[in-house]
């Protein structure tokens, strides 16, 4: 069996789990919106048309 790991150091191991995820969402993020923001501006150079059940198409 495996012996346990002190008490600092397993909250420096879940810490930088932690810090690793929440650096990830950041990312994730930036690069989420930064395509969103792209795409509704290349959106609002052309008028599209709404359909009844919510898919659009170029007009």
């Amino acid at each position: 069996m495996l012996e346990s790991v002190p008490a600092p150091i397993e909250a420096a191991i879940y810490l930088y789990f932690v810090v690793v995820a929440a650096i990830g969402c950041y990312l994730h993020g930036r690069l989420w919106l930064t395509h969103r923001s792209q795409h509704r501006s290349s959106e609002s150079d052309q008028p599209a048309t709404h359909t009844d059940d919510g898919s659009q198409t170029d007009g």
